[in-house]
């Protein structure tokens, strides 16, 4: 029979965050559409090879809430609440994609990045940080914000930005919460809310 010693030297296994929680944009069907076609076109000129992210998987992270080991009701009914308030602060907006681009990483992610114009995405970004701080589940947020959409993992880093001539027409009419169990592709939606109420 084991000591009640035993526990003090064998460790005990905590149980491993599994459901990832986020904000994100999602694009309509159209905006989908079209940024699968950029993806296939880098894909035909072999301009990168990686792994790339399949099409029903784009979206625009606004704030990370975090991995966590259940998705309690305390938590959820926050960011639910957190979404709603931010959406209701912001009005519908066209966000135009029209460069190709990579972050730093092991795996530099290929994303599509925005033009200079992004106030509108920046103001929604803001205020749903302040209702998250507000309601203390700001703990992930960063500090700055550069709005992209990852389109693939690849081997290298582009050697320089690539403009996309006609770029992606993103209609932003509604935030999401979404939610991923680690180490699966797909994302659920646990909430949407129209912008502008």
């Amino acid at each position: 029979m084991p000591s009640p010693q035993d526990s003090l030297f064998d460790p005990v296994q905590a149980p491993m965050p599994r459901h990832r929680l986020f904000f994100a944009l999602v694009p309509s069907e159209a905006a989908r559409a079209r940024l699968a076609e950029v993806a296939a076109s880098l894909r035909a000129q072999r301009a990168l090879t990686g792994r790339w992210v399949q099409p029903a998987r784009y979206h625009l992270t606004l704030a990370f809430l975090g991995d966590h080991v259940t998705l309690g009701d305390a938590l959820l009914a926050s960011a639910r609440a957190a979404g709603q308030a931010a959406a209701a602060q912001a009005s519908p907006f066209v966000w135009m994609a029209d460069r190709i681009d990579s972050f730093r990483g092991r795996q530099p992610p290929c994303v599509l990045r925005g033009g200079s114009d992004v106030r509108a995405l920046l103001e929604l970004w803001s205020g749903l940080r302040r209702e998250l701080v507000r309601r203390a589940l700001d703990g992930h947020m960063v500090r700055s914000f550069v709005p992209h959409v990852t389109l693939a993992y690849a081997e290298r880093a582009l050697p320089a930005p690539v403009m996309l001539e006609g770029g992606v027409e993103w209609p932003v009419d509604a935030l999401e919460l979404l939610h991923g169990e680690v180490g699966h592709r797909d994302y659920r939606t646990l909430g949407r809310w129209r912008l502008g109420g």
